[in-house]
């Protein structure tokens, strides 16, 4: 027992750790004005763009988003790791 509660305390703290990784890339993604500026909607037409310092402000929110997403799922799985390791008795 007192290994498999080791393996999940150690299961708990990768997931965490890959849970600060995706949320330090969440915050430096930056989509670049450039990458979006030539994309057409689905009727044909340009979007409305705000564009702040260079970069696409919506199409960064979008990708920042998806980050987080991935990061709220690791820490999800760290924590289930981490409540199952505290409920092992020893």
């Amino acid at each position: 027992m007192a290994t498999m509660k080791l393996m999940l305390n150690w299961m708990a703290a990768v997931g965490a750790l890959i849970a600060g990784v995706l949320w330090i890339q969440s915050a430096r993604v930056k989509i670049l004005a450039s990458q979006t500026e030539n994309e057409k909607d689905a009727d044909g037409i340009f979007p409305a763009r705000i564009t702040v310092g260079g970069s696409d402000f919506i199409a960064t929110a979008i990708e920042q988003a998806r980050w987080n997403q991935k990061a709220a799922f690791a820490a999800a799985v760290a924590a289930v790791f981490q409540a199952v390791g505290m409920m092992i008795p020893g």
